[in-house]
């Protein structure tokens, strides 16, 4: 269990020794994370650094600029993810952590409006309102068909001095048998076609 002073603490979240002192008196860091009493108690370090994570105001960290670094242990290495000015790498911070939420929340935005726009100019559909549609116009045109039927019939009984009747009960047996046939083919390519296809959408500059 490591222990600091609390100036040592301070230095290490990157703050000032009063700043510490103020956590303390706000109950921001508790007695359970402290070791001894009075000025001369030392910090826990990760009991420390835990309650100043759960309890810190986001927003107003925000508005004064606090820094406060909240990694447990100084001597354990991390992988950097800023650079100071010196070009150096510096251990990342809350601000660091709050620019980068958000960028990733512009960047959300800009997904967002950009698969919107692609919607407005038809590259994204409603795939169930497609299939709908297109099942309401096979259908219509399938008993536009079957209506034509009954001209077919009289046209050529007429013609060959046959039977309405009969060469309309050929002609309906006729297309049930290829109506058939092309719904396994229809099947056949569908079976072959992929679930779903990826439309790449470029988002605009923020």
């Amino acid at each position: 269990m490591q222990t600091l002073s609390k100036g040592d603490f301070a230095a290490h979240i990157g703050v000032t020794p009063g700043r510490v002192s103020q956590y303390i008196a706000a109950g921001m860091i508790g007695p359970d994370a402290l070791d001894g009493a009075g000025r001369n108690a030392r910090v826990i370090v990760a009991r420390a650094v835990e309650q100043i994570s759960a309890k810190r105001n986001i927003g107003q960290a925000l508005g004064n600029g606090i820094s406060t670094r909240l990694e447990v242990n100084p001597t354990e290495p991390e992988v950097p993810a800023a650079v100071g000015p010196t070009g150096q790498a510096r251990t990342p911070n809350v601000d660091d952590a709050l620019k980068q939420e958000r960028l990733q929340a512009e960047r959300r935005r800009n997904r967002i409006a950009a698969e919107e726009d692609a919607t407005r100019r038809g590259r994204l559909v409603d795939a169930s309102q497609v299939r709908a549609e297109m099942t309401k116009m096979a259908q219509a045109i399938d008993d536009e068909n079957a209506g034509m039927l009954a001209d077919f019939a009289s046209a050529v009984a007429a013609e060959f001095k046959l039977p309405q009747r009969d060469v309309l009960h050929l002609l309906r047996k006729i297309r049930t048998e290829k109506k058939a046939g092309a719904a396994e083919r229809a099947r056949r390519r569908a079976a072959a076609l992929p679930e779903f296809v990826e439309t790449i959408i470029e988002e605009s500059a923020a």
